[in-house]
């Protein structure tokens, strides 16, 4: 049985649904949010694309600034509602040994001229014994760097 570790964040953004979608979305947003947070290295940039970003079954590679990768696979694009991806192959010196993989899954939805993101992130752990450090990593850094992209993408975040 698979042991799962999941971390949500909401955020309220301003500006239509539509160009929320299209800015989370957008196949060159990685490095302009997720820019490291303690530890948990920045995304550099993205390489080996095997067709568009915005295709279901996907797969692109994920550069960290620590000189590991990350591969990730686009599962949904259901415009302008909700976007989900799978992250696997982690070359991460540690989540290579805690982590099966990452799943990644926004909600998003109309509020007024506004749009209220919902961020589930959950890590998939290798056995019973990764799960403890795995938590940690998901509770303590995963979470303030979930945090810190939103703030990048809006203003207005909300626990």
């Amino acid at each position: 049985m698979a042991i799962r570790i999941a971390i949500t964040r909401h955020a309220e953004l301003p500006g239509a649904i539509e160009a929320v979608f299209s800015t989370i979305t957008a196949e060159d947003i990685l490095p302009k949010v997720l820019t490291g947070y303690g530890p948990l290295p920045a995304v550099t940039h993205t390489s080996d694309l095997t067709g568009p970003w915005d295709t279901p079954g996907s797969i692109r590679t994920v550069h960290l600034a620590d000189g590991s990768r990350v591969r990730e696979q686009l599962r949904v694009r259901d415009t302008p509602t909700h976007f989900a991806y799978r992250v696997f192959d982690f070359r991460h010196a540690l989540l290579k040994r805690l982590a099966r993989e990452g799943h990644g899954d926004w909600r998003l939805r109309r509020a007024g001229t506004n749009t209220t993101i919902t961020w589930t992130y959950t890590f998939e752990a290798r056995n019973a014994v990764a799960a403890v450090p795995l938590w940690l990593i998901a509770k303590l850094l995963w979470r303030g760097g979930i945090d810190g992209c939103l703030e990048k993408l809006g203003p207005s975040l909300t626990a």
